[in-house]
């Protein structure tokens, strides 16, 4: 028998690392052709790896760990346990918060129509065409945004003495 072990921050940390390792490569050879789409690939993945991240530490740690209740409750309660004040209007905290808020906006995918618009030319009407998070959508926010989930990471590893040879995914021989 098999003792397995499964932690999926892991797995979309490498997905998001694969990803802004793309944009750099597009970047240094200016080739721009779906940047956009590659921002956003990386910026989703790294939304589902910082509940992943908060949903492996609240497991570990927290007693009763409920993964199902709200993110701002679990982010602020591994945050207190790795001796950390959520505030969602400061540093590391305030990026983690709009990747959420930029997760939520494409996750629940709200139609918008207008029907009148005063666009005179061609860049007006892109602009009011713009969707929520296209803004967002650039290499810079993307490097800034990866820098902080590992900050963040690490931050409540150490908080929380959790060593990173036990946040990797493996299987080990069970005695009988």
């Amino acid at each position: 028998m098999q003792h397995v072990k499964i932690y999926p921050h892991n797995d979309l940390l490498n997905l998001a690392y694969h990803q802004i390792s793309t944009i750099r490569t597009k970047v240094a050879s200016r080739e721009h052709d779906g940047l956009g789409l590659d921002c956003l690939a990386c910026l989703i993945s790294l939304s589902f790896s910082v509940e992943a991240i908060i949903n492996f530490v609240g497991s570990k740690r927290i007693d009763e760990w409920k993964e199902r209740d709200s993110y701002k409750n679990k982010i602020k309660r591994v945050c207190a346990f790795a001796g950390q004040e959520f505030d969602s209007s400061v540093g590391i905290y305030n990026v983690l918060w709009q990747l959420k808020e930029l997760r939520d906006s494409i996750a629940h995918g709200k139609p918008s129509e207008q029907i009148t618009t005063d666009a005179q030319t061609r860049e007006q009407l892109f602009e009011q065409m713009e969707c929520p998070w296209d803004k967002a959508l650039n290499p810079e926010n993307v490097e800034a945004t990866y820098k902080a989930v590992q900050q963040f990471k690490r931050v409540l590893f150490k908080g929380c003495e959790i060593h990173l040879i036990d946040t990797i995914t493996y299987s080990r021989p069970v005695a009988e």
